[in-house]
């Protein structure tokens, strides 16, 4: 029973993964435009689920802090921009 279980799984992590694959081809085909309007749309999503959780009385959400390698690039990148 557990090995049909881990083997169901792999499959289903293996299905997670192409789709991931899917989409960031996807994504990377859209023109900026499209692209633009598809962060701005998240971006108003995001707004709209911090009104009504303040409105249930919740509290704002606490967004994650930025990995290392994000704050890596930045300082690569600044450094560059700098120069």
């Amino acid at each position: 029973m557990e090995i049909e279980a881990a083997a169901k799984m792999n499959e289903l992590a293996k299905a997670h993964a192409a789709l991931k694959a899917d989409d960031l081809v996807r994504l990377r085909s859209l023109s900026m435009r499209e692209r633009s309007t598809l962060i701005e749309s998240a971006c108003k999503a995001a707004a709209i689920i911090q009104r009504s959780r303040m409105a249930a009385g919740l509290p704002p959400v606490e967004p994650a802090p930025w990995p290392a390698s994000t704050w890596e690039f930045l300082k690569r990148h600044a450094a560059r921009v700098r120069t």
